[in-house]
């Protein structure tokens, strides 16, 4: 029941960061006020459905009274720990404290990591795949691209607007859409993580879609995408042969 309740916790927060805002500040207006090549369009953030609706999912199924015991304790802290420094991170982002965000939204993603892997460590039951590793999937893939963005965001509310170590901003946005399809080629090899693969091909067309004149960022979103589409159909021989 205790994560159910953290997981309410953290729904309320984000539409109440949305609907009030906490600070004055939505995420879409401070977001606007750091222009940076890496920002993805609007439409994007809708994956915040599906993901919340996962954590949803994944707090009532552990709750369940036959899903109880230690084989599904392991669960408990980081996903406890994810869904409270979600609610750090909106009160850091939303007071434009862009140096603690980035220290929280690392702690988040380092959670989710170890969540992820626990959720992958056990032994799958019926039910499972939908209920616990396709939310932790969507939550981990999404936060590894949004740790990115608010590094960029960070690095732009200091002055930094011309890239990072004299690469341009246009060019550090593709890199950085090159860094996450690598990032999605090792969890489709790795795992044939394909959920996890969606996400990031979502938000490489958020990142297009934010600049489709922008040659840079454009070359930086096909090269990010062959790399995951081509591991993605690695990864689907791999599960044939398997069989």
């Amino acid at each position: 029941m205790t994560l159910v309740l953290a997981t309410v916790l953290t729904l309320v927060m984000n539409y109440l960061s949305n609907a009030l805002p906490l600070f004055g500040n939505s995420n879409g207006q401070i977001s606007d006020s750091l222009p940076n090549a890496f920002t993805p369009a609007g439409l994007t953030f809708a994956v915040w459905g599906p993901i919340f609706l996962g954590l949803a999912v994944f707090a009532v199924y552990q709750a369940l009274p036959a899903q109880r015991g230690a084989r599904h304790d392991r669960l408990f802290w980081p996903f406890l720990l994810g869904n409270l420094l979600n609610v750090s991170w909106l009160f850091a982002f939303q007071s434009l404290n862009f140096g603690l965000s980035v220290v929280v939204m690392l702690l988040l993603l380092g959670t989710l990591i170890s969540l992820y892997l626990t959720v992958r460590g056990l032994q799958p039951m019926s039910g499972e795949f939908w209920a616990l590793q396709v939310p932790a999937s969507l939550y981990l893939a999404w936060i590894s691209v949004a740790t990115m963005a608010n590094v960029t965001a960070f690095l732009v509310s200091q002055g930094v607007t011309q890239g990072v170590l004299g690469i341009g901003a246009q060019l550090w946005s593709a890199l950085l859409v090159v860094i996450a399809g690598l990032v999605g080629t090792f969890f489709l090899l790795r795992y044939r993580d394909y959920a996890f693969a969606a996400v990031l091909l979502w938000a490489f067309l958020g990142v297009y879609l934010a600049r489709p004149d922008t040659l840079l960022v454009a070359v930086g979103v096909l090269a990010g995408t062959v790399l995951v589409v081509l591991a993605g159909l690695r990864a689907v021989r791999q599960g044939r042969m398997a069989l």
